[in-house]
């Protein structure tokens, strides 16, 4: 278990559930801008009930998991925590791959991160649209457009991947980035290919590969839960260690890891009939190497 250290704490309210239909690409990441993450708000109607900063501890190496919550905080209240940007140990070696942020933002500025999962042809800018969720599944990272698109945040994340969980879409045609997603339906294969590196301006993290699976849920999960309460965020992982589906891949392994870290990414597959192949890691370190 990765320890971390606690950057920022807010108290946030959990917020109601928007559901969205459908089964087209476009709607598998519809324009919805009532993402709990985004619109999570203080309840300053009681002093008494309410957490304050200075109620709240910042002390080093406090891990996100239940016990470390403030006692003062009511039912449906979490902690927000942002994990510094310092070095932690990863395992193995990176990937030698050198990416250059300023020659790749001249083309397209969108460019947030770059992404490389080893064992597989994924080797790609990450982009974000402040203002669409669409708009790359249309459109290659040259601004072009393109039927296969690219990779791209969930517009309700931030970029730093400091979210407890970043959304990464793209199709997942023949061909298209993600179509190698359902690679990792085969136990071998993850076990062979267990990690996602994401790379920054200022560092690279490592992720390690905990779930696969094949879904025909068509919300996004950012408007589906707020993963800013834990207590959402331990059951949407509850939920994934425990399916019964027998064509998922899981690593029983790392769910405390995942449970305590409060850090995944969630790699989303589009196919064209609106169902996704989603691959699951957590956390697992960072370093930096420019």
């Amino acid at each position: 278990m990765k320890n971390r250290c606690v950057l920022g704490i807010s108290v946030v309210m959990a917020m109601a559930i928007t559901a969205c239909g459908g089964t087209s690409r476009n709607d598998m990441v519809k324009e919805d801008k009532t993402d709990v993450t985004s619109e999570a708000v203080s309840d300053t109607s009681g002093s008494e009930s309410t957490a304050s900063f200075d109620d709240l501890e910042t002390e080093e190496n406090t891990v996100a998991d239940a016990e470390n919550l403030p006692d003062s905080l009511e039912d449906g209240e979490t902690a927000m925590l942002s994990y510094n940007m310092t070095d932690e140990e990863i395992e193995g070696s990176i990937p030698d791959v050198k990416v250059d942020f300023e020659v790749l933002r001249e083309k397209n500025s969108d460019i947030c991160a770059y992404i490389v999962i080893p064992g597989t042809s994924i080797d790609n800018p990450v982009l974000k649209k402040d203002d669409s969720n669409e708009y790359y599944l249309e459109h290659g990272e040259d601004n072009e457009s393109n039927s296969a698109g690219c990779i791209f945040i969930d517009m309700g994340n931030e970029t730093d991947f400091t979210d407890p969980v970043t959304c990464l879409y793209a199709n997942a045609g023949e061909g298209e980035p993600f179509c190698e997603l359902i690679n990792y339906l085969d136990k071998s294969f993850m076990e062979k290919n267990e990690f996602i590196y994401v790379y920054s301006d200022d560092y690279v993290t490592q992720y390690r590969v905990f779930a696969a699976y094949s879904t025909d849920e068509t919300e996004r999960p950012l408007v589906k839960y707020n993963f800013y309460d834990y207590a959402e965020y331990t059951k949407y992982l509850d939920d994934i260690f425990e399916t019964r589906d027998m064509t998922a891949v899981i690593n029983k392994d790392l769910q405390d890891e995942a449970l305590s870290s409060w850090n995944i990414i969630t790699l989303m597959g589009i196919n064209e009939d609106g169902s996704r192949q989603v691959l699951q890691a957590v956390f697992n370190g960072r370093t930096s190497i420019y």
